[in-house]
């Protein structure tokens, strides 16, 4: 029995397709959930298929948060940062 890979080597543009990628797939989610919930008169926690996005909303949103904790921002030593 093999044991899967938990050791990727992934670059800054992989990193960053990955984030844009799941961006995209957070703005179709809130269109759908918009869609489902205009298309009933069930009140939004009645809906099971909102529950599922929201889930998934949810899930995506976490995986996000730890690939912007797992950065190392870069910052000049040498001269005044100014962030934006």
């Amino acid at each position: 029995m093999t044991t899967p890979n938990t050791n990727f080597e992934l670059g800054v543009e992989d990193i960053d397709i990955i984030e844009n990628a799941l961006q995209k797939e957070l703005k179709r989610l809130a269109e759908q959930r918009l869609t489902h919930i205009q298309s009933t008169i069930k009140l939004e926690h009645e809906i099971d298929s909102v529950k599922e996005i929201n889930n998934e909303v949810k899930r995506i949103n976490e995986l996000l948060g730890q690939l912007h904790n797992q950065k190392v921002w870069y910052r000049p030593k040498k001269q005044n940062y100014i962030g934006g």
